[in-house]
């Protein structure tokens, strides 16, 4: 280096030299030439050395299988036998799966979705760290009811607890009361509200799980409702409310227009909660899904809803939900599976469905995976 360097030396005052003998102009003007061409070479040798110095970063590629998410790294990457992910301050390693045109580590369904409601997400490789926006997340992974634009998200914490599915939060310059999206508590639906909540109430479920709680608001393609409250998925770390109050059986599943991102998710949850009697659906007097195989199959022939499958494997892109009415339950219902499941891409269709409360309609039940 230091010979180079040295020959650099020597051949920039013959350069200028060169020039001045050359041209046919006075030596003032010969000077500021010789000034503009040793500049010139000074900056080029300069720009040389910051290229060969600079470091090649990762290349990380999203993608997806029939069966998981993964994560490529390539680009002269070292092979790692396994890297660490962190997620709003969560933190688990993944290890890896394959080498095929670079390191490949695949995320189980649970750690996506978990990615996907997440504010910030990085991978950690022992000498650095890669960001993971938000976008780039949900441009490759979401599913299609999800969009594939991150969706808005606001963070606050919980103030007060308005009813059922409406809390007041502060988001620090300003106070916002936020209902749950596609929801409604059962106790608005069924009966009068008490004057004072009862233990097993859905005010009190909600007390119970976000007072004084920091959360997480994801919002839809409608911000607001008439009345100007903020419409929202609301989660404390990495639960969300809307889906957990249904689960539990203190709200039902009350779907409005355009804000269905999670609806599948919500109709599924409510008929587990139905069918195994929890909370508002623990009362005998209320009505369930149908429990032996007569109901079942004589609501599927009075209407059959959905279409035909394109082939046994596969489902048109509008009725992608697979109902498969070969396959039984404890019921004697047929199974219905949607695009996410863990079975759905070993699941052969006897009819296609556009969305799960149409496969419910046609008899059948959400699979167990």
């Amino acid at each position: 280096m230091k010979d180079r360097a040295g020959e650099r030396d020597v051949r920039a005052p013959r350069l200028v030299d060169s020039v001045i003998q050359r041209a046919r102009v006075t030596p003032a003007v010969a000077l500021v030439l010789s000034f503009v061409v040793l500049s010139s070479v000074i900056c080029l040798t300069a720009a040389t050395a910051r290229a060969q110095a600079a470091p090649g970063g990762p290349r990380v590629t999203l993608g997806s299988d029939a069966k998981n998410r993964h994560i490529r790294l390539s680009g002269g990457v070292p092979v790692y036998p396994t890297v660490d992910l962190t997620c709003d301050g969560k933190r688990w390693s993944l290890a890896l799966a394959r080498a095929e045109g670079g390191a490949v580590y695949e995320i189980s369904p649970a750690n996506v979705e978990t990615m996907l409601n997440a504010l910030e997400c990085r991978l950690l490789l022992p000498d650095r760290e890669v960001p993971l926006s938000r976008q780039q997340l949900w441009a490759a992974w979401s599913n299609p009811t999800q969009g594939a634009g991150a969706p808005s998200v606001l963070v606050g914490q919980v103030i007060d607890i308005i009813d059922g599915n409406t809390i007041l939060v502060n988001l620090g310059e300003r106070s916002e009361t936020v209902r749950y999206i596609g929801i409604a508590p059962q106790e608005s639906t069924r009966r009068p509200a008490p004057a004072e909540p009862s233990p097993g109430s859905a005010v009190e479920a909600n007390r119970q799980l976000v007072a004084r709680q920091q959360v997480r608001m994801e919002l839809d393609t409608q911000e607001r409702d008439r009345d100007g409250r903020l419409l929202a998925y609301v989660y404390v770390a990495d639960k969300m409310i809307n889906a957990e109050m249904v689960r539990r059986g203190s709200a039902e599943v009350m779907t409005v227009q355009p804000n269905v991102r999670h609806r599948d998710l919500f109709v599924t949850l409510e008929q587990e909660a139905r069918d195994s009697r929890r909370g508002v659906w623990a009362d005998p007097t209320e009505p369930t899904t149908p429990t032996t195989d007569e109901p079942a199959r004589r609501q599927v022939a009075d209407v059959a809803r959905g279409v035909a499958p394109d082939s046994a494997w596969t489902c048109p892109a509008q009725q992608p939900i697979k109902g498969q009415k070969t396959s039984y339950t404890g019921g004697g219902r047929c199974v219905y599976h949607v695009p996410d499941g863990e079975l759905y891409g070993a699941t052969k269709a006897d009819r296609c469905y556009a969305t799960v409360e149409e496969a419910r309609q046609d008899g059948c039940v959400a699979a167990r995976r």
